[in-house]
């Protein structure tokens, strides 16, 4: 009975969710976003917890550089800005059969050329702007594109999702297990981009400096670079207004290698995250201030640093809390070292 309710509640869903697809192919854009704009606004008094930790982020990247005026108008017009991803993703058809009326590009040569010279290369970005369509831009390069996503617990809401990226020329990339995928697409000549604004678990991440605090960041991207040596471009959806998306793509990562494989994961991986902050300082209105970025750095911060350290060293031997050697040592058996010449060594 609960097995049949279980599936009855997923379809249910999923039948929602493709309903409220349905809906963007025929509702007025311009009307729709005005609406949005006063239930964004509603959510940002409403949403009392979120709004809060919104506040408290927007204080810790900021300190005394804002007002707490100034602080609470990015807050709002934060709300107001996913509420808007929302909106796009319901014309999210419509937006993407008609990317050349909706979008503009600034710095896409860079990638046009790297194409054409079937030089490997990945974007990365964040949860900025427009962030939800980031599946029209394989069709602007005329390449197949990937999208991590975590495997949905609604089983056909999973096979909505990766139909509709499919859809646009996309393939839908589990988190379990990416690396190896993510660098056969890369390899291949295909666009993958990174979310790098994001907490990562513990056992997936190293932490670095985000806004002059530690924050978990994902290693794939920064172990790829060193691996392959390849450009790292950082691109952003950036909203001119509603439905209308200004991409950009800046010019790729400076990095100098060497030698030291761990530090030269770590410091790659710090360069990445800090033109993320770059973007973010940018635009900060556009960005989503309500995720507990700093969770797992500022708890581990309130504790009695000898004692977390020990428990540290006790879960690492446990094989439960993971170093970033560690780390990148996984990274290792997933992927696959770098040969050198000989093809005998690591890099």
């Amino acid at each position: 009975m609960l097995i049949w309710l279980s599936k009855a509640i997923n379809y249910l869903v999923y039948l929602i969710l493709r309903s409220f697809l349905f809906l963007g192919d025929f509702l007025a854009m311009k009307p729709t976003f005005g609406v949005v704009w006063l239930i964004g606004n509603i959510g940002y008094y409403l949403a009392g917890s979120r709004r809060r930790l919104a506040l408290e982020n927007l204080k810790i990247a900021f300190g005394n550089e804002k007002s707490e005026k100034e602080l609470r108008r990015i807050c709002r017009r934060s709300f107001v800005n996913l509420a808007y991803s929302g909106a796009e993703f319901l014309f999210f058809k419509r937006i993407t059969r008609n990317w050349q009326k909706h979008f503009t590009f600034e710095g896409a040569e860079q990638l046009e050329e790297c194409i054409r010279n079937k030089q490997a290369f990945f974007v990365f970005g964040g949860h900025l702007g427009a962030w939800m369509l980031i599946a029209m831009v394989p069709k602007k390069f005329g390449i197949r594109g990937g999208v991590v996503i975590r495997p949905q617990r609604n089983p056909y809401l999973h096979r909505f999702l990766e139909n509709l990226v499919g859809e646009f020329g996309g393939v839908m990339i589990n988190t379990r297990g990416t690396g190896k995928v993510i660098e056969q697409m890369i390899m291949n000549g295909e666009l993958v981009g990174f979310y790098m604004d994001q907490s990562a678990k513990k056992e997936q991440g190293i932490p670095v400096d985000f806004f002059g605090l530690p924050a978990y960041s994902h290693v794939v991207p920064g172990y790829l670079a060193w691996k392959h040596r390849i450009p790292m471009f950082p691109y952003w959806m950036i909203r001119k207004k509603p439905g209308y998306i200004h991409a950009v793509y800046k010019p790729p990562v400076e990095f100098v290698y060497s030698g030291d494989k761990e530090e030269d994961i770590k410091e790659v991986t710090q360069r990445i995250v800090k033109e993320v902050e770059k973007a973010i300082r940018q635009y900060p209105e556009q960005w989503l201030w309500a995720h507990n970025r700093w969770k797992k750095s500022l708890g581990e911060k309130k504790k009695d640093e000898e004692k977390e350290k020990r428990k540290r060293e006790k879960l690492a031997e446990a094989g439960v809390y993971l170093t970033s050697y560690q780390v990148i040592k996984e990274m290792d058996q997933e992927i696959g070292e770098a040969k050198d010449e000989t093809g005998t060594g690591s890099a």
